[in-house]
């Protein structure tokens, strides 16, 4: 394995390709213009040196580069935390809905699964429980929600 400045990176093959084809591209011209062959040694060391300077400076630059990759890098691993954590609204209606067969209304459990949508941490709760729990989740809500409030005006 080569090391130093015999080691050869991705950008350093990027680079020889790029001089090949500048390279080539210049002696089309010189041929299709008629040019001289002093043209085109001219035109094919002058995209050599800006070759090696730009190989150089993103030798200077891939410590920010690992940098930038390492950070991007956590954000992805976020993002994909944040995704597994969201809630899956279709399962969370087929677990209320579930709760029907116990003597549940209909309404009264698309009340309940109203509020799961709308307060995240209750539904993420409700859906940690196992079916009893749920049950009894639903009935203290159905007490709340419709007995509590008799006299009161409600949508439901």
């Amino acid at each position: 394995m080569a090391t130093g400045s015999f080691a050869k990176s991705f950008v350093d093959v990027d680079m020889q390709e790029n001089i090949n084809v500048d390279y080539l591209a210049a002696e089309e011209e010189g041929e299709t213009e008629g040019g001289a062959k002093g043209k085109q040694t001219l035109s094919s060391t002058a995209t050599s040196s800006k070759a090696r300077s730009h190989r150089k400076r993103n030798r200077d630059e891939l410590p920010q580069l690992d940098l930038v990759a390492a950070q991007l890098g956590e954000i992805a691993i976020a993002i994909s935390k944040l995704s597994q954590n969201e809630l899956n609204v279709d399962d969370l209606y087929k677990e209320v809905m579930k709760t029907e067969v116990a003597g549940f209304e209909e309404l009264v459990l698309a009340n309940a699964f109203d509020y799961l949508v709308e307060n995240e941490k209750q539904a993420k709760s409700f859906m940690a429980k196992n079916v009893n729990l749920r049950k009894v989740w639903i009935e203290r809500f159905f007490i709340e929600k419709f007995v509590n409030q008799k006299g009161e005006d409600n949508d439901f």
